[in-house]
């Protein structure tokens, strides 16, 4: 082979490479840099002192975007892998369980549940005539995963904010219609724990341990912060019943006692790189690090609308001041609700697709899963009422830089 050919061949091999390692070079996430330059500005003009944002795609690359401090009145600058309150994140976890449960076969999605948890079912029916009566249709694991049970909040029910539990011998609030037949938000996903613990006979911190995440490595993540960690838990507060305060700080950061009631809708403690292994494993369709946490087939119905004929309209339903501003912008008329969270069923303005499914926690932190686009990610703050707008506008704003900058190749 002359000296020509060999050049030739060299110039050739050269490229073949530069193809095939050229898509994991770049990260297809636009650069820290533009992040910063477009959200400083906003997340101070918000006064909120801390705030981390994380996105992720199917080849695993992110992008981090954190200001502020961890705990407020000290120079303590916030990290993604400080502890956070994720209250109802903590739904998507006991999601997960109870579906791995329905894998091993044991239970069913459209089983009556009234034999295993007979304490749930022998609950009656609140009617709007403040009349008390037994429900007709069973509960079932469906019901429960799509808040359509008839257990609600007593922050997202007028009805139920008025109950006397005076003398009240029931494990919850009084159910609101029957099973299948209305959407309310509300204590669903704490039965759906009880489940996961009755089939089991492990507590859900065991289990979540055991099944989700110890095999996930999300070792931040619990109900009970272990000590070595506490001091990584951040500050959280309120801004008021209207949510118009100056935000006020709770003294209890790091709490005084160990919880010993694990609820399946909240309660879980996670740092954002923790949580971000979750929604990573969900986008790949139950894998991470050669660890599988859900069938291909399972993970499919996640984002598999559930509601047939019923509304998600909530424009008019009750919220308590202090506790929720209300769910106007994120549920909205045409939503609907999947086994795990909500489903948006449109494409927003900056490119997230339809089909999305997301759901936050009251401390106003927030997640989405986009598999069209194979692009997911949360947001963290820590305070009082629930969707504020102050967080909220950050989440839109953190989403459209990541979506109308990212690099399709």
């Amino acid at each position: 082979m002359n000296v020509n050919n060999i050049i030739r061949c060299l110039w050739i091999l050269f490229l073949v490479s530069a193809c095939q390692s050229n898509p994991h070079e770049a990260n297809r996430f636009p650069s820290e840099e533009l992040v910063v330059s477009q959200m400083d500005s906003l997340v101070k003009a918000s006064e909120l002192p801390g705030f981390v944002a994380i996105a992720v795609n199917n080849e695993g690359e992110s992008i981090t975007y954190t200001f502020g401090n961890a705990i407020w009145n000290e120079e303590s600058p916030i990290r993604a892998n400080n502890i956070f309150r994720i209250a109802s994140m903590t739904k998507l976890i006991t999601s997960i369980a109870a579906l791995q449960l329905v894998e091993k076969d044991s239970l069913e999605l459209d089983e009556d549940l009234t034999g295993l948890l007979p304490e749930m079912a022998s609950i009656p029916i609140l009617t709007t005539e403040k009349e008390y009566i037994h429900g007709k249709r069973p509960i079932t694991l469906r019901s429960l995963l799509t808040h359509t049970s008839g257990f609600g909040y007593f922050f997202t029910d007028s009805l139920l904010a008025e109950h006397d539990a005076t003398d009240w011998n029931y494990e919850d609030l009084p159910r609101r219609f029957e099973a299948g037949s209305q959407f309310l938000y509300g204590t669903s996903t704490d039965w759906v724990g009880k489940v996961v613990e009755k089939i089991s006979g492990r507590t859900l911190e065991e289990y979540f341990r055991e099944n989700i995440t110890g095999p996930l490595g999300m070792n931040r993540t619990w109900y009970n912060v272990p000590d070595s960690l506490k001091n990584e838990i951040v500050s959280y507060g309120h801004m008021g019943d209207d949510g118009t305060k100056e935000l006020s700080e709770y003294p209890d950061r790091i709490p005084e006692n160990e919880t010993q009631f694990y609820s399946g809708g909240g309660g879980m403690f996670s740092s954002p790189e923790d949580y971000t292994k979750l929604l990573y494993c969900l986008l790949n369709n139950g894998i991470f690090e050669q660890e599988r946490i859900l069938q291909e087939e399972t993970v499919n119905q996640l984002f598999t609308e559930q509601l047939e004929g019923i509304s998600m309209d909530i424009e008019q339903n009750y919220f308590q001041q202090g506790l929720c501003c209300n769910f106007k912008g994120l549920i909205k008329p045409t939503s609907n609700w999947g086994l795990a969270g909500l489903i948006d069923t449109e494409t927003t303005a900056y490119g997230r697709k339809e089909g999305t499914l997301l759901w936050g926690g009251i401390f106003n932190t927030y997640w989405f899963i986009d598999k069209k686009s194979g692009i997911a990610g949360s947001i963290y703050t820590q305070y009082l009422p629930f969707n504020h707008p102050a967080t909220t506008s950050l989440f839109d704003k953190f989403s459209q830089i990541i979506y109308q900058n990212y690099n399709h190749h």
